[in-house]
């Protein structure tokens, strides 16, 4: 069986890009026939107000809830996420979420994400909910960035340290890590300009992202998108490495967004061939792919 942890639905289209094709239910029931992926976690987009795209606005089902509701109709191949800003409920480092995650558990949601908050990682809004989500065997995936304006997803400086002072506040919460503020600092001496961006050339040095997942037991890593890819591939050798070393904590996702054949991704076609070149063997791949995402998703019960 393959999972894909990381699909969406709905209009994520920015203004200028309204040649592109939204994505339904449809649209990723079908990408996943098409892809030979079994079953996917569509995470619900968007929670927090910097990621608004205006287009979605117009969006028939275009709220949270709206889009669990569009999913929960095809059980047998969606896994259903819940999604929540931390300022929610008064903006309170003492808000209490538990009415909420209750009504998302009831709905059949596994886990939270993606959760995008511009704020740092380690705010103690951030912490109370993340908190909650662990006591409700929630994981939370998220997304990051670096310092500066015009970014959605939580901030964070070079070396994550905010990401760091999260998990060690956290320890029975499953945090899965993505986007580009996560995945730029799999190597070290990253320059601050491209903590949001997806940097290029060979890994000297290992950066956060290894020391973490080595360090933090609840950290797992997302390597869906061009942030994970890119990550991965920048530097073959490293990444072959990278994924026989923490193939317990790696998690396979696409992030896929429109439904046109532009907004395809290779990991899948990726993690295949480096199963067919003995980069990574059967139980590796299967980990990867399948294996590791049910071990996260505790709730997750099959359904036929």
């Amino acid at each position: 069986m393959i999972i894909d942890m990381h699909a969406h639905i709905g209009d994520l289209r920015l203004p200028n890009e309204l040649r592109r094709t939204p994505i339904t239910v449809g649209d990723l029931i079908a990408r996943l026939d098409e892809e030979g992926i079994d079953r996917a976690a569509v995470l619900p987009w968007p929670a927090c107000p910097e990621a608004v795209t205006f287009p979605g606005l117009f969006a028939p089902g275009c709220d949270i809830v709206g889009q669990i509701r569009a999913a929960a109709h095809h059980q047998d191949r969606l896994i259903l996420f819940g999604n929540v800003d931390p300022r929610w409920g008064g903006n309170s480092s003492r808000t209490d979420f538990s009415w909420l995650l209750e009504r998302f558990v009831e709905m059949g949601c596994v886990g939270m994400g993606e959760v995008s908050a511009n704020i740092y990682f380690d705010d103690p809004r951030t912490v109370n909910l993340f908190r909650q989500c662990g006591q409700w065997a929630l994981p939370v995936t998220i997304e990051s960035c670096g310092p500066g304006e015009g970014h959605y997803g939580f901030i964070d400086e070079v070396g994550s340290p905010h990401l760091e002072r999260l998990l060690q506040q956290v320890p029975e919460t499953i945090v899965i890590g993505h986007g580009p503020g996560f995945w730029a600092d799999i190597g070290a001496h990253l320059r601050v300009e491209d903590k949001s961006g997806y940097p290029k050339g060979r890994i000297v040095e290992e950066g956060s992202v290894t020391r973490l997942l080595r360090t933090h037991h609840n950290l797992y890593a997302d390597i869906s998108a061009f942030s994970g890819y890119n990550a991965l591939t920048r530097d073959e050798e490293y990444g072959v490495r990278f994924l026989n070393e923490f193939q317990d904590r790696v998690i396979f996702g696409t992030d896929v967004c429109f439904a046109d054949a532009e907004g395809r991704t290779q990991h899948l076609h990726y993690m295949c061939q480096l199963l067919a070149e003995g980069k990574i063997d059967r139980e590796a791949f299967e980990k990867i792919t399948c294996r590791n995402a049910l071990r996260v998703i505790r709730r997750y019960k099959f359904t036929d």
